[in-house]
């Protein structure tokens, strides 16, 4: 009995060093971030120090930079750009990258007679271009939907290994249904005017065999959808008479059809939904059979300034043009720094 208290005092007293060990734990982290935040405050310090001493070089260099910014700010807003969304047909988009590509060459060469002479239009116009560009526009619904398509035509084994991830990243440039295209000029009539004879792709041979056939297979879907919808609202029809006929009578009436263990009332559901889906797919070939008409539809067109773009020369060009400042200024500290390093080293 005697022997508890002194063990109760030797494990009070084994206690002690832990909480000196987690005290002096805390007394460094918090030394540690002193010492950062220390450090920081010094950094700051050497820099306004060094900035005050070269104070004149640097306020000349950002100002240089802000005018040359505000130069440029100046001509964007001058600029028009006329943005398009264009889907090409009868696989004409790699002729249509193509004719924009060109274009854009003749304006870096500055050949504008040639480029006058494919836009239909004068040189002096056509010196007011500054660019064309173009680029894939798809939203992630879009690509599914072609997903969808090819999975619908392809046999199920083949599409074990190919994901939707790996549909994207297999797509090459000229693979997408629809792009974007940028027109970029000084004057707003003139990138306005030039918009569509730019996405206008001229038919060759392989076009015109694919469009002949794409509207000869429009033609002959739309001719059996139509059969299709009369032979159901026929049905539908016969099935009417024949519910009416059942519900007052009781009897068989003139109209007999055979539904095996389906209740009429269920089959007459199941026709007015293969009706609502013949009539989707009538919709949709109709819109085909018109926008078979174009070799590249122009979805949507509109002008903005070029301003719109908000790219902030004056912003970008003084920080830039004052980070060239400040490097200069080092380079006699550093020239002086290695002149040291050479003197002990002999």
């Amino acid at each position: 009995m005697s022997d508890q208290p002194n063990n109760q005092e030797e494990k009070e007293v084994d206690l002690v060093p832990v909480f000196t060990w987690i005290g002096n734990g805390f007394k460094n982290l918090f030394k540690a971030i002193g010492d950062v935040f220390k450090g920081i405050g010094n950094f700051l310090v050497l820099t306004l120090l060094f900035m005050k001493k070269h104070l004149v070089l640097l306020a000349v260099l950002f100002l240089i930079g802000a005018g040359l910014g505000y130069y440029l700010d100046l001509q964007n807003k001058k600029s028009f750009n006329a943005i398009l969304r264009v889907q090409p047909n009868f696989n004409s988009a790699a002729q249509l990258i193509s004719n924009i590509n060109l274009y854009q060459s003749l304006i870096e060469q500055e050949d504008f007679a040639s480029l006058a002479n494919k836009l239909e239009i004068n040189e002096e116009q056509a010196q007011t271009l500054g660019s064309f560009e173009i680029e894939a526009s798809y939203t992630d619904n879009e690509l599914l939907a072609e997903y969808d398509a090819l999975a619908r035509k392809s046999d199920t084994m083949a599409l074990m290994n190919f994901t939707f991830e790996g549909f994207k990243a297999a797509k090459r440039d000229i693979d997408y249904e629809f792009y974007k295209v940028v027109i970029a000029g000084t004057d707003r009539e003139v990138v306005n005017k030039v918009s569509e004879p730019a996405v206008t792709v001229q038919d060759n041979s392989g076009i015109k065999a694919l469009r002949q056939s794409a509207k000869e297979n429009n033609a002959f879907d739309l001719k059996v959808l139509e059969y299709q919808l009369q032979e159901t609202d026929s049905l539908i029809a016969s099935y009417q008479k024949a519910i009416a006929g059942n519900s007052t009578s009781g009897a068989s009436s003139g109209t007999n059809l055979y539904l095996g263990d389906q209740k009429p009332s269920d089959a007459l559901k199941d026709l007015f939904g293969q009706k609502s889906t013949l009539l989707y797919k009538i919709s949709e070939a109709r819109e085909d059979k018109y926008k078979f008409a174009k070799t590249v539809n122009v979805l949507s067109q509109y002008v903005t300034k070029g301003s719109v773009e908000k790219k902030h020369y004056k912003i970008k060009l003084a920080f830039i043009f004052l980070g060239c400042g400040m490097l200069l200024a080092l380079i006699p500290l550093l020239w002086s720094y290695l002149n040291r390093l050479e003197s002990q080293r002999k």
